[in-house]
């Protein structure tokens, strides 16, 4: 039996909890095998935590530590009542072992979220989760209820980064190459993967080239200097006029069938128009369903504060990717919101479409998680700083009145679609 050292920071009490359940701490093995990945299971669900992430003052007490990626978090929604927990760690040789477990009492809420119920915390994590809300299972396409337009269509510009993804990367390029009704130019610009990815890329590019599908295909596997950088790289390979639309999706992520065709339509019937964006799917790494984001009509001023821009299903017209001079590479982490914001402060008219265009993959490997707690936050910190000319706390953004009024319009969006209402 492998010796496991770890600790729970919170919760500190387990029988008052709320439904949006947070669990923190570290966990690593001694021996020749170490931690991959960290579970909760709440039967019959299973929550993977997000891990490793850094915990240098474990490192610098436990010197048998592996690294400083020792610490972990889950974030799990957990319906009322008594539950037993249960947390297990998978090492390296592929086995499972459970090192803590504990009885809790989820508490419910007298009042639904939209009508007053939860705290910030519960909003954010029910509204725009970061984890599994339910079970996982397939994918409901939805249907997008457009007409082709009789006008021009503008064509599509997309470009996917990608790096060592050789696993995600056939779905996410069929989910473009596989549209129909949109004229598409599509970069695959890959950063000199070493998994594979290069013979994918070229059996995708091959498969196409034989088709007669209205997307043409290219790619290029070079190093850059990170994800902004190659896709700075992949739309210089691109070009169009200024009505015509662009937008990248990472390369583990996918479209939804018919979004393309959506997107030109919407923009072709449009003209004032110069960014959408809409709902999002979260899934699994089996491409499986496990929750949900409601976009409110998009406001501002709640931009300014946070970015909640689903960006897999964000589009834009070339001319206002010109006007701003197109993607900063400095960033790492918030290059889209980045983006965004230069977009709204040029006049950009942005829009949210009430309608599911793609789907965003969470995943142990996913560079979204891993760099949140990292340069993430900090450019985060950085992009809020250059907006209000000061720093804005956590409280300070969690107590927002304008952010909690957005989150509760989430939540009855979610509630009216629930009842097979869409709300515009």
């Amino acid at each position: 039996m492998p010796l496991l050292h770890f600790h729970i920071d919170q919760p500190k009490e387990w029988q008052k909890i709320p439904a949006c359940l947070c669990i923190t701490g570290w966990c690593f093995a001694v021996g020749q095998n170490h931690v991959t990945e960290i579970h909760l299971i709440s039967d019959p669900t299973r929550f993977k935590a997000r891990f490793p992430l850094p915990r240098p003052d474990v490192k610098a007490i436990f010197p048998t530590a592996p690294g400083e990626g020792t610490g972990f978090e889950i974030r799990a929604t957990v319906p009322p009542g008594s539950h037993q927990l249960r947390l297990e760690a998978r090492l390296s040789d592929g086995s499972w072992h459970p090192f803590f477990e504990h009885s809790a009492v989820i508490t419910g809420r007298r009042l639904p979220r939209w009508l007053g119920g939860g705290d910030p915390a519960e909003l954010i994590a029910f509204q725009m989760p970061a984890h599994a809300v339910h079970p996982a299972h397939p994918v409901k396409n939805e249907p997008l209820g457009y007409n082709i337009s009789p006008c021009p269509l503008p064509s599509i510009s997309i470009v996917t980064p990608s790096f060592n993804q050789a696993e995600f990367l056939p779905q996410t390029a069929q989910s473009v190459l596989q549209q129909s009704h949109a004229s598409i130019d599509f970069i695959v610009q890959d950063g000199g993967s070493s998994d594979g990815s290069i013979a994918v890329i070229r059996k995708i590019a091959e498969d196409n080239a034989s088709s007669r599908g209205n997307a043409t295909l290219r790619w290029e596997s070079a190093p850059d200097d990170g994800q902004a950088d190659a896709i700075a790289k992949g739309f210089a390979k691109t070009s169009g006029g200024p009505e015509d639309v662009m937008a990248w999706i990472n390369s583990d992520d996918f479209y939804l069938p018919g979004a393309l065709g959506f997107v030109a339509d919407y923009f072709a019937r449009h003209p004032e128009v110069d960014v959408i964006y809409g709902h999002r799917i979260l899934v699994d790494e089996n491409s499986l369903e496990i929750g949900r984001w409601f976009l409110p009509k998009h406001d501002p001023e709640v931009l300014r504060l946070n970015d909640f821009v689903p960006q897999e299903t964000l589009f834009w017209r070339r001319r206002i990717w010109d006007k701003v001079g197109g993607i900063d590479p400095s960033f790492r982490f918030a290059m889209d919101w980045d983006l965004l914001l230069r977009f709204q402060a040029a006049g950009a008219k942005i829009v949210r479409v009430p309608y599911f265009l793609a789907c965003f993959r969470i995943h142990p490997a996913q560079k979204t998680s891993a760099q949140m707690h990292s340069v993430g936050q900090q450019e985060i910190d950085r992009l809020r700083e250059r907006t209000f000319g000061r720093r804005i706390s956590p409280e300070e953004l969690e107590s927002n009145p304008r952010l909690i009024r957005y989150l509760r319009k989430s939540a009855f969006i979610e509630f009216l679609w629930k009842l097979g209402i869409r709300a515009r």
